[in-house]
């Protein structure tokens, strides 16, 4: 277990649940010296994060006897979040209880795993039946212009899909809300003739599982989705492509693991910190937050500036049978941090201290006619050191790939390209 210091913002900014763990260790002496020699104190707060990236506090307490006479695990959620899965807090507690068995001498760390794990210590490690839906596949029948066969992944009990087309060096493509990889369709045979064109579905997205409880989704959960799909295919010297939440998943998973990445194209998108926002957005924020259920073709069809045939309106609207599957893409515009304070703004200033320093190439791609995003291109540029002159797209609007998605490709190619690859 590696501990932390969280800096005062974060913890500002994080409610300390009631305790999860407390434990007498007066009549285990030896794990009581054990837990000191671990942490380095008698009587204090470690902290450290989880891999779900929960923060979560170990207290030891001194009664005067020579050691710690009492331990005690706090988790922090974000203040304005509902309470992460309660499986994930148990997985995260059973890590917890592992890594005590391990620095604890007479301790046997695989008859704790066995106990956590098997019998009835292990309900609530695993979602409970029915809390994640499966669109049937025969939804995807006859899709237009799409004939990759999809993939999977297993990413913590939840099947991810992606296609894929070409070979090379991975060009990742990440879509947004409440889209899926049906959007880069125009955009993957030519970039597949310079690389691998690798198209994941966003967890609650297109073939990819669909968690029904909205405390399944998070900013964080969305990025560590991301990073456990890139470290599954273990894609390395990636060229990220990314629009609408694609920016912000992406921007924070290339922070997260910058030696992965080698260049980066931004569309329609940013990486906002809380600090403001276009009007349109917000009416958009406002209207799909007084929904109960989306009717996604006829929004991607309304939006965009390209005529949609039928037969495409339809592939959008394929994941979503029912309201029952719009967990995922009814909570996204409500995950965008609006407010410094928002859960995610804090991680996003900071992933953006860390994507200042980077020197990989990065070409900003902005459509004309997109009004909420319009306000972001300057920020992106703002956000990294070696950045090409932005290219507008003219009689285009936010769903760039589908109003121009050739055009767009055709800079990417020459863009890297030029780059020498």
């Amino acid at each position: 277990m590696k501990f932390i210091a969280p800096s005062a913002e974060e913890l500002s900014l994080l409610r300390p649940d009631p305790v999860l763990i407390e434990q007498e260790l007066d009549c285990r002496p030896e794990v009581a010296e054990a837990l000191e020699k671990a942490v380095g104190f008698r009587a204090g707060r470690a902290y450290w994060r989880s891999a779900h990236d929960h923060l979560y506090a170990l207290e030891l307490a001194d009664l005067g006897r020579g050691r710690p006479s009492q331990v005690r695990v706090f988790g922090h959620w974000d203040r304005f979040e509902p309470r992460p899965p309660e499986h994930e807090i148990r997985l995260d507690l059973v890590d917890f209880c592992l890594w005590v068995a391990e620095v604890s001498p007479g301790v046997d760390p695989q008859l704790v795993d066995r106990l956590a794990r098997t019998g009835p210590n292990a309900v609530g490690l695993s979602r409970p039946p029915g809390a994640v839906m499966r669109t049937p596949e025969e939804r995807f029948s006859n899709l237009p212009d799409y004939p990759y066969e999809p993939r999977y992944v297993e990413i913590e009990g939840l099947r991810m899909a992606w296609v894929e087309h070409g070979a090379g060096d991975p060009i990742l493509m990440l879509h947004g809300e409440p889209t899926w990889g049906f959007l880069y369709r125009r955009m993957i045979p030519p970039l597949a003739e310079v690389g691998r064109a690798v198209v994941p579905d966003m967890i609650g997205f297109g073939r990819s599982d669909k968690p029904v409880q909205d405390n399944e989704y998070s900013f964080k959960s969305h990025v560590r989705w991301m990073r456990a799909f890139i470290k599954a295919l273990d894609l390395r010297r990636i060229t990220l492509i990314c629009q609408d939440w694609g920016g912000p998943i992406g921007l924070r998973t290339l922070a997260d693991m910058p030696e992965r990445f080698s260049r980066a194209v931004v569309m329609n998108t940013g990486l906002p910190d809380g600090s403001g926002f276009s009007p349109a957005f917000m009416a958009w924020r406002r209207f799909s937050q007084q929904s109960s259920e989306l009717d996604v073709a006829q929004l991607v069809r309304g939006t965009c500036r390209r005529k949609l045939t039928d037969a495409e309106a339809a592939a959008y609207g394929a994941p979503f049978p029912s309201r029952d599957y719009q967990a995922g893409a009814l909570l996204f515009p409500r995950l965008v941090p609006i407010r410094l304070d928002h859960p995610g703004a804090y991680d996003d200033r900071v992933a953006i201290r860390t994507l200042k320093t980077l020197n990989l190439p990065v070409l900003p791609v902005f459509a004309a006619g997109d009004a909420i995003t319009r306000d972001a291109e300057a920020v992106v540029r703002s956000m990294f050191k070696n950045v090409s002159p932005t290219v507008t797209i003219q009689n285009a609007g936010h769903f760039i790939q589908e109003d121009a998605g050739e055009e767009v490709a055709g800079h990417i190619r020459r863009w890297m390209e030029a780059a020498g690859g």
